[in-house]
């Protein structure tokens, strides 16, 4: 179970798109968000943005909502780990 955690959060946060698109969407966490409007808010090209919430959704930490022609994101804040994550970032004043 712990390599798998740390496998988890490692994928979660790997790089600085993942943790960019992390932490737009934990200073809102009841927002549901566009690519576009996660490529606008992070300043990452809409590759990286897509890469980052491919990660993300793969490991839990957002929620993919589709609604025919459009997908949304959203944080999972139903996940412990999210929620431990946004916590941090907030003890740190990162958001």
């Amino acid at each position: 179970m712990r390599r798998e955690l740390r496998e988890e959060v490692e994928k979660a946060v790997c790089s600085i798109s993942t943790f960019r698109v992390l932490a737009e969407m934990a200073s809102k966490p009841s927002k549901a968000f566009t690519k576009y409007a996660l490529k606008k808010a992070t300043m990452l090209n809409e590759r990286d943005v897509a890469n980052a919430l491919r990660k993300l959704v793969e490991v839990n930490w957002v929620e993919e909502l589709d609604l025919g022609r459009v997908k949304l994101y959203r944080l999972n804040v139903g996940n412990e780990r999210v929620k431990v994550f946004v916590e941090f970032l907030r003890n740190i004043g990162y958001i």
